[in-house]
């Protein structure tokens, strides 16, 4: 009776893995954060990491986003990063997505 009881939960195991194997990918889609936002802002630098490639910028506050002023870290390429000094206002772009912001543009205010 063991063995048939064994057997039987063996069986029933196999049978339930494809349908959880199957919403696995949704969950794990569910998981991600949403798809890229972008937005404009307008802010003043406070520190550049041209070798981490990034800038913290005090910005205004970003209604777009949801976002209030703050001091934060943003990715950015090297080329904007080498037109940036600290204390300087810019208005930039930024893009949010995966949840990384990054600075994809940057204009004078």
């Amino acid at each position: 009776m063991i063995l048939r009881t064994a057997v039987l939960s063996l069986v029933l195991l196999a049978a339930a893995a494809p349908a959880a194997l199957a919403q696995a990918p949704a969950d794990a889609a569910a998981a991600q954060p949403p798809a890229g936002r972008t937005a404009q802002g307008t802010g003043v630098v406070a520190s550049i990491d041209a070798a981490g490639g990034t800038v913290q910028l005090k910005h205004d506050p970003i209604p777009a986003l949801g976002w209030p002023s703050m001091t934060m870290d943003f990715k950015a390429a090297p080329a904007l990063i080498a037109k940036l000094k600290v204390g300087q206002k810019i208005a930039f772009d930024v893009s949010e997505g995966h949840g990384v912001p990054e600075i994809t543009a940057i204009r004078k205010p």
